[in-house]
C-alpha cells in the first residue's frame, strides 16, 4: 500500500520500517510491564545473529530476483514454498513421522491455485533471474523451518514468540537499514522525501509519515500473530497459509485498485482456498485421529 499509493519505491526501508515498528512495540510492552525478555547466552544470541542473517538474505535474492523476471512468474516459482518446506523438514528430520499422501494431494491445488490465480507473463526471465527466484523460494521455506524449529525449542532455544521478536527486530533493522544505505536506496529515499516537501504539494511529507507509521504498527502486530501461529504450528501449514494470503493479497489489491480479475484468475484463487481447506481438515483429521489412538491405549 505505501509502496502504490506514495511511489515509495523502497522495499529494503519499508522492511527496517517493519523491524523498526517490531523495537517500538516490544519496548512499549516492556515498558508497560507486559513482557519480560528472557535471558540469552552468548551461544543463544550468535543463534539469532545467524537467523536474522538468514532472513535479510531471504529478502534480499528476492528483491534482486524480481529485476530478472516477472512478478507472475515470481510469484509462480514462490508458490512452491509448500513444497520445499516437506522436503527441508523431511531431511532435516523437524517432522520424523513424515506426511500422508492425504497431505501432499491437499498441497496440490494449493500451489497450482496460487500459478492460476496470478497468471501472466511467464515467459520474461533470464536464467540467473529464474534460479535467483528459486534460491529465494528454498531460502523462505528455510526461513520457516527454522523458525518453527526456534520457537518449539530447537537449537537450544525455546524462545516464545515475543520474545522472538524482541531479540530479532534490532537485529534486522541494523541489517536492513545498512543494506539500504550501501546500494544507494537510502540516498535516494531521502531524495525522494525532499522532493514531496515543494509548493505543489501542500500536505508535504506528512501522508507519507503518517503511512509508515501505519505500515510498521500493522507490521508488529502481523508479525505478533506470525510467530504465534508458528509456535503452535507447523513450518507446512505456515506455508500453506502464506500461499493463501498470496491469493487474498490479489483479491483485495483488485478491490483497491479496480482491476477485473480474469476467470482464469477466479479459479485459480478458489483452488487455493480449497486447497487450505483440505489441509486443514487433513490434518485435523489426523491430529483426532492420533488422540483416538493414544486415548484406546491408555484405557
Amino acid at each position: 500500500m505505501v509502496l502504490q499509493w506514495h511511489q515509495f519505491g523502497f522495499p529494503w526501508l519499508v522492511t527496517a520500517v517493519h523491524s523498526l515498528g517490531g523495537i517500538i512495540g516490544m519496548r512499549l510492552l516492556v515498558a508497560t510491564g507486559h513482557f519480560k525478555p528472557m535471558h540469552l547466552d552468548r551461544q543463544q544470541k550468535r543463534l539469532l545473529w545467524i537467523f536474522s542473517t538468514l532472513y535479510t538474505v531471504n529478502i534480499a535474492v528476492s528483491n534482486v530476483s524480481l529485476h530478472y523476471v516477472s512478478v507472475p512468474l515470481h510469484q509462480v516459482v514462490r508458490g512452491t514454498v509448500p513444497v520445499f518446506t516437506v522436503l527441508i523438514s523431511l531431511i532435516w528430520r523437524t517432522a520424523p513421522q513424515g506426511y500422508s499422501w492425504r497431505v501432499y494431494a491437499s498441497l496440490v491445488p494449493v500451489v497450482v491455485g496460487v500459478g492460476l490465480a496470478t497468471y501472466g507473463d511467464y515467459y520474461s526471465f533470464t536464467i540467473v533471474g529464474f534460479l535467483l527466484t528459486l534460491l529465494g523460494t528454498v531460502l523462505a521455506a528455510t526461513k520457516t523451518v527454522v523458525t518453527n524449529t526456534i520457537l518449539v525449542g530447537g537449537y537450544r532455544l525455546k524462545l516464545p514468540a515475543l520474545d522472538l521478536l524482541y531479540q530479532l527486530s534490532p537485529l534486522a533493522f541494523v541489517q536492513t537499514i545498512t543494506w539500504a544505505a550501501v546500494n544507494g536506496e537510502l540516498s535516494a529515499a531521502w531524495a525522494f522525501v525532499r522532493s514531496l516537501q515543494s509548493d505543489s504539494n501542500p500536505d508535504g511529507v506528512y501522508p507519507l509519515v503518517m503511512a509508515l507509521i501505519g505500515n510498521g504498527a500493522i507490521a508488529f502486530l502481523l508479525n505478533i500473530a506470525s510467530f504465534t501461529a508458528s509456535k503452535n504450528t507447523s513450518a507446512l501449514a505456515m506455508t500453506v497459509t502464506g500461499n493463501v494470503k498470496v491469493v487474498l493479497a490479489v483479491v483485495l489489491g483488485c478491490a483497491m485498485f479496480n482491476i477485473t480479475l480474469s476467470r482464469l484468475s477466479m479459479f485459480g484463487i478458489g483452488l487455493t482456498l480449497a486447497g487450505g481447506a483440505a489441509y486443514s481438515a487433513v490434518r485435523l483429521n489426523e491430529a483426532q485421529r492420533i488422540k483416538d489412538q493414544a486415548s484406546k491405549s491408555i484405557v
